[in-house]
């Protein structure tokens, strides 16, 4: 309960706050990991993550970091993945973790950043040569959701599947929804930070990834019908799982919920390659 806890004191959504220090670490969990750096993609900046290694013939999730942008807050639902046999990386963001030197202030209220994108690509890439011809997904909320949409569509065979949550259209329409569009510097820093083909709706109509999208129906940050419009533009394979009563934060807490979203990532990995036998 005391893990679970951590879970529930996370910053408020979309209020992006690098975090230096991790809650918890993989031992305090009894999960067994390796320490793991990579490069992100197109910029080659080295990242730090961990890799739990699960069934031999189950394929790997990537978990996306969300507004923390640091993997020790991940690490509750990382146990949820590996009891179901999946293999799991989990890293951080440029911005965060122990390597990080940025400074937070500089991030104040930021919804969404390419370079993000290239940190969550160049993980799957990692994971991929990991996991060889098991298949690799990718799992968010918040943040993490639309880091996974948009480095699935950056380029095909980045992921095989994905599972998201709360999506936005654009980061402009996001801060207006969230009402910090009047502050003017946020408005000329996500212009710089966010370059036009990675906004989720653009990449929408080139996504070819399969996706899993959990709709909550009482979501007041990231709309239900929001998310639906991007994913519904999406060519490839989609299947939905609507909570009517679920919020924008907390959805992991719905009964079933990780059996019922790792179903559905193998179901997407299965379609997106269908000479896999996904266990």
């Amino acid at each position: 309960m005391a893990v679970w806890a951590l879970a529930l004191t996370a910053v408020p959504a979309f209020a992006f706050k690098p975090s230096a220090r991790y809650a918890v670490q993989p031992p305090a969990l009894g999960l067994a990991f390796q320490d793991v750096t990579f490069h992100s993609a197109r910029d080659s900046v080295t990242l730090h993550g961990w890799w739990f290694t699960g069934g031999d013939s189950m394929p790997a999730v990537v978990i996306c970091p969300s507004e923390n942008g640091n993997m020790g807050d991940k690490l509750v639902f990382v146990r949820e993945w590996v009891a179901r046999g999946f293999s799991v990386l989990t890293f951080d963001l440029r911005d965060t973790g122990p390597a990080a030197s940025t400074d937070a202030d500089t991030l104040k209220d930021v919804v969404f950043a390419s370079r993000w994108v290239n940190d969550t690509e160049g993980a799957l890439r990692y994971a991929r040569t990991r996991a060889g011809n098991r298949g690799v997904g990718a799992w968010g909320q918040e943040l993490g959701s639309v880091l996974a949409f948009v480095a699935a569509g950056r380029q095909r065979g980045n992921a095989d599947a994905i599972a998201v949550e709360g999506l936005f259209r654009t980061s402009q329409e996001q801060i207006e929804w969230l009402g910090t569009s009047q502050d003017p510097d946020l408005v000329v820093r996500l212009r710089f930070m966010v370059q036009t083909p990675d906004e989720p709706i653009s990449v929408a109509g080139r996504l070819r990834t399969p996706v899993f999208a959990v709709i909550a129906g009482k979501d007041d940050v990231t709309p239900p019908d929001i998310t639906q419009q991007v994913v519904a533009r999406a060519p490839g394979g989609k299947e939905t799982w609507l909570i009517p009563d679920g919020g924008h934060t907390h959805l992991e807490l719905t009964p079933g919920y990780f059996d019922r979203v790792a179903a559905g990532l193998k179901r997407a990995i299965a379609r997106s390659r269908p000479a896999l036998r996904v266990r």
